[in-house]
């Protein structure tokens, strides 16, 4: 019985063994983890100098290891009352008006699950050391004249917080004679320097109040006599008679266009100073002569071509005791050989002219009405001739007398007179001023020459525009001056080069004629001609060797009321009643 027993319950345990491995296996596929919290990070800690008064705070670089950021929260916890956290619900912010001190800022960061995590920033706020700058004025300088003109430099000064708020130039010793352009720049020119030594001394200020000093010296030599003259090779010329006029004149205008070379204007000087209407012209290829008139009589005229137009701008003719002024414009064309007028917005003599394109440019100028009241004009008249079309602009200065030269896309309207005084010498107190228009960019700017000049004699080669001479002529105390400085201005690399004539000269273009043909070229030479200075020589520039020379001719001239012109190689000198082929 007891056997029987046992039997029955190993049957039953088996029994239930088997049954249990028959059962499924249990599943937890629908089982929900829970929420991880975010991680926050408020980025590190930072330390900040006066007067540097904000920072910002980042927290970007939070994280949710299984879901996303909702949310985020900026706290200051502590530190100074001063601060103004301008965005604290964004996960970057800018924080202001921060003070001496040190700040704690807490991040509290909140997923899409509802949890948050929290983590914190120390930004320290020191106070302002400050140190004082260090001024460096730049090497010490020597020039010659006649260059005088330097650049003061003190962009390698230095202050070890980089909080430079102020520049001053001074000049501390040294002969009167100067000009600083701007004495607050970091850089700037100093011109009319005259023989000497000086100092400049340049003061450094920074933010705090605190500054240092330094100083440079400028030795300015003499002009050296074989710079100017003295050892200048000399050339022999002569003027070989070639023509005579239909009339007896002086200071007529002398232009060319196609085969054709136009004497126009003059004075007449048997009158009193009376103006001319006749025109002399000669056929450079058929040798005839034959003339023609302008529309009203006068000199001091102000001419240019384009294509194969002439454009006999202003002028003027005595009448009486005063001198009556014309806006009158006579233009010839030479293909048709007809001629037409047209009007300058202003009677004026004296007027600049240059062409660029298409168009002609006719600048400033002695105005008034028409007996002459001795007014300057910054008007500028400008013919296109691509549509017929005139229209008008102004300079930057009302003046007269002014070098008007032509290079790349440019014109450059250089000096001048800048006061009229309404005497015969018209006007006074010459200008340093250069107005430049740029044609590709229909645009106006301004620049200086090195020093103030008017009268000069103007012309462009290879990128180089050449200023020579001029006349320093001032109204009170009066005092009447020549100039033997020649700046000669790249146009590329934008800067000033000097050289000197062999003596001052001065082409006084609005008393006697149009100075613009007194720089003309031959064999790769500038010829400066005429002049106040001298009747019988002139100077020489030779591009190719960069030598100055003079010419000597073994006659005398009338000076500068002489009109001269260069065509093809060949100068041709006008005067009275002759004219002359200039060789050398």
């Amino acid at each position: 019985m007891k056997w029987k027993l046992l039997h029955g319950l190993a049957f039953l345990l088996l029994a239930t063994c088997l049954f249990s491995s028959c059962q499924k296996e249990l599943s937890c596929e629908s089982c929900i983890d829970p929420n991880q919290p975010p991680i926050a990070l408020a980025g590190p800690d930072l330390t900040i100098t006066l007067p540097i008064d904000s920072v910002i705070l980042d927290g970007t670089g939070s994280t949710d290891p299984d879901g996303t950021i909702a949310s985020y929260k900026w706290t200051k916890i502590s530190g100074p009352v001063s601060s103004n956290i301008l965005r604290p619900d964004s996960s970057k912010t800018l924080v202001k008006t921060l003070v001496r001190g040190v700040y704690k800022f807490e991040l509290t960061v909140t997923d899409n699950g509802g949890l948050s995590a929290k983590d914190t920033v120390q930004v320290i706020m020191n106070d302002l050391v400050n140190h004082s700058p260090i001024a460096n004025a730049g090497s010490d300088q020597i020039i010659t004249l006649p260059n005088n003109t330097i650049t003061l430099d003190g962009s390698l000064s230095t202050d070890p917080e980089n909080n430079i708020t102020g520049y001053v130039w001074t000049k501390i010793s040294g002969p009167s004679s100067f000009n600083i352009a701007n004495v607050n720049a970091t850089q700037t020119q100093v011109t009319n320097l005259v023989e000497g030594v000086y100092q400049f001394e340049l003061k450094v200020s920074d933010i705090g109040g605190l500054f240092s000093k330094d100083t440079m010296q400028v030795i300015v030599n003499a002009i050296q006599p074989d710079q100017c003259g003295t050892n200048r090779s000399i050339i022999n010329a002569q003027l070989i008679p070639f023509g005579t006029l239909s009339v007896s004149r002086t200071s007529m205008t002398i232009a060319t266009a196609g085969t054709k070379i136009l004497f126009a204007g003059g004075d007449d000087m048997s009158n009193g100073g009376d103006g001319l209407t006749r025109v002399d012209i000669y056929d450079t290829v058929t040798h005839g002569w034959s003339t023609a008139e302008l529309s009203v009589s006068r000199w001091s005229i102000a001419a240019v071509t384009l294509g194969n137009k002439i454009f006999f701008a202003g002028g003027h003719t005595n009448s009486g005791n005063s001198w009556d002024l014309f806006a009158t414009v006579d233009i010839y064309d030479a293909s048709t050989n007809t001629w037409s007028t047209a009007q300058l917005s202003e009677r004026r003599m004296d007027v600049a002219v240059a062409t660029v394109g298409n168009k002609v440019f006719f600048a400033g100028g002695n105005g008034g009405d028409q007996n002459f009241a001795g007014v300057l004009s910054n008007k500028v008249d400008i013919y296109d001739n691509s549509n017929n079309t005139w229209s008008t602009a102004t300079l930057s200065e009302a003046r007269s007398c002014i070098s008007a030269v032509s290079a790349g896309s440019k014109i450059y309207f250089a000096g001048g007179n800048n006061i009229a005084s309404g005497g015969y010498g018209l006007s006074c107190n010459p200008s340093n001023r250069i107005d430049i228009f740029d044609n590709a960019t229909n645009s106006w700017s301004v620049s200086t020459m090195s020093i103030p000049l008017t009268y000069r004699a103007g012309i462009s080669i290879n990128n180089k525009i050449f200023l020579a001479g001029g006349e320093n002529f001032i109204c009170n105390p009066y005092t009447h001056n020549l100039s033997s400085n020649v700046e000669i201005l790249d146009i590329n690399a934008q800067t000033s080069s000097f050289a000197c004539l062999f003596q001052p000269n001065a082409w006084p273009g609005d008393r006697y004629g149009n100075q613009q043909t007194n720089a003309v070229l031959k064999d790769n030479k500038i010829i400066f001609f005429a002049g106040e200075a001298s009747p019988d020589k002139f100077d020489i520039y030779d591009i190719a060797t960069q030598t100055w020379l003079i010419g000597s001719l073994s006659v005398i001239y009338s000076q500068y009321r002489v009109s001269i012109i260069s065509i093809n190689n060949t100068i041709y000198v006008a005067d009275g009643g002759e004219v002359w082929k200039l060789e050398f």
